[in-house]
């Protein structure tokens, strides 16, 4: 299996968001039970252009031997007003069901820490759903801790 990680640039080329965006479909199906309707991925298409066009936003794309999206990863940056430091945030991490347990979450997760550090991004957040323990176990095997709870009402 030859797998590759690549940062994609503007612009995006049409069919690759669509394979993207199938991504997010299928994610939307595993976490939340739900599928994306027209209005959700024609909103999906531009928040993917507006990463790619901002300095502050980055896509990775998981791609196979075929060139095929098999996974994809989103970071921002957020300057904090008061301290004038850099955050980075993994905003998003998915990869195909057939492609898991071979390290390419890390992979990405890698590229995007990488990404950060050539932002001089302080420090690094991500979000994990409290029911989603694969996921709370997988950020931690890769160095992430719990800093705090998020509360909503």
């Amino acid at each position: 299996m030859t797998i590759h990680i690549q940062q994609l640039d503007a612009p995006l080329k049409p069919e690759f968001v669509d394979e993207l965006i199938n991504l997010w479909n299928d994610n939307a199906l595993e976490t939340a039970d739900c599928t994306l309707d027209d209005q959700d991925r024609q909103m999906i298409q531009q928040q993917l252009k507006q990463y790619v066009q901002s300095a502050y936003g980055a896509v990775f794309a998981v791609v196979n031997e075929k060139q095929e999206a098999v996974g994809y990863g989103l970071a921002s940056i957020k300057k904090d007003l008061v301290s004038d430091c850099l955050s980075g945030h993994i905003d998003e991490v998915y990869i195909a069901p057939g492609y898991r347990r071979n390290k390419l979450g890390k992979l990405v997760a890698d590229r995007m820490m990488d990404w950060f550090d050539r932002h001089q991004v302080s420090h690094v957040q991500v979000s994990v759903d409290i029911d989603n323990q694969s996921a709370l176990r997988f950020w931690e095997g890769i160095g992430f801790s719990s800093e705090f709870y998020l509360l909503t009402q």
